[in-house]
């Protein structure tokens, strides 16, 4: 399912992918984050996000660690190999510190845990939109 909120013409610097979790979730996240005046483009899978490329560069991405098919791990590496450096935050059910490093050691600007406070996620989120604007 593709949902598209935010601003009718977004710029291809302001799309904020949002991957994964159920239907409920990223409904629940994209509400959230709506907070932040940002476009927001939500897909389902890795796969979907990828197909979007061509229409839309991620600045920001917000995915699940555990999606159908490629998983938030292996999207992140994706997103690097094709050069895509936008700011990645991976979010988890269950986590560990090896997990954590190992995101972090690919690339992701953040590794949430859930649940999680929505004030942090929004901090967080707006951080790297952030330095992002900067770099």
């Amino acid at each position: 399912m593709n949902h598209l909120f935010g601003r009718e013409s977004p710029t291809a610097d302001s799309v904020l992918y949002v991957v994964g979790g159920t239907d409920e979730e990223r409904r629940s996240l994209v509400a959230l984050l709506g907070r932040l005046g940002q476009h927001i483009l939500s897909k389902e899978s890795a796969e979907e996000m990828l197909a979007d490329l061509p229409r839309h560069q991620p600045f920001v991405v917000i995915s699940a660690i555990s999606l159908p098919g490629m998983s938030g791990m292996e999207l992140l590496r994706e997103l690097r190999r094709q050069g895509i450096s936008a700011p990645t935050i991976l979010i988890s059910d269950e986590s560990d510190i090896p997990t954590a490093v190992d995101a972090i050691r690919a690339g992701a600007t953040d590794f949430i845990e859930r649940p999680f406070i929505d004030r942090i996620l929004l901090r967080r989120v707006q951080s790297a939109l952030e330095s992002n604007r900067t770099a």
